[in-house]
């Protein structure tokens, strides 16, 4: 059998919860979708709850990678946060549902999440001359993130486009 790392197990979990929805997130489900017997998976993760950490864990992860990116490319903290909000929406294999496993199973799995959020407002505080703006834009991109997740929103409507280059242009006026 093939060795499995985390970061495996963690993707096999998302496309659990993206195949089969977040109340079908089970343990034997993700070994069976990684091929590892349920003892090999509890290895890695002996809990539910410690997977949904890890896959949001990711998430946060992948997002603040893009930011790093954007903002070594030259962009301004907030665009580029923006933009990585986007990015994190236009693959639908690497969507985080993790956000809807993690409530689906306990709201208080999202608690690192939400301190994550009070330091970017911090930081948007700090930043820009109008961080209600600042904030405003950031948790405009966050809704329609969440409509991406939920299905609400897709990236081929052309409000999608429309309302994310809106976004885009009023954050430029911030800076």
């Amino acid at each position: 059998m093939p060795k499995v790392d985390k970061a495996t197990i963690v993707r096999a979990a998302e496309a659990v919860v993206r195949e089969r929805g977040a109340r079908k997130l089970t343990l034997d489900a993700v070994a069976d979708h990684c091929g590892l017997s349920k003892g090999g998976l509890i290895h890695h993760f002996p809990t539910k709850q410690s997977l949904i950490k890890a896959m949001l864990q990711a998430a946060v992860d992948r997002e603040y990678a893009s930011t790093e990116a954007f903002v070594a490319s030259g962009a301004d903290l907030l665009i580029a946060r923006l933009n990585a909000i986007f990015e994190l929406m236009e693959d639908d294999e690497s969507l985080p549902r993790s956000l809807i496993a993690a409530v689906a199973e306990n709201p208080a799995l999202l608690d690192p999440f939400k301190a994550k959020q009070a330091a970017l407002r911090s930081e948007l505080t700090e930043t820009y001359r109008d961080p209600e703006l600042a904030q405003l834009l950031i948790l405009a991109a966050q809704g329609m993130f969440l409509g991406r997740v939920l299905g609400v929103l897709e990236i081929e409507d052309p409000v999608f486009e429309r309302l994310r280059k809106r976004l885009l242009m009023l954050s430029t006026d911030l800076a």
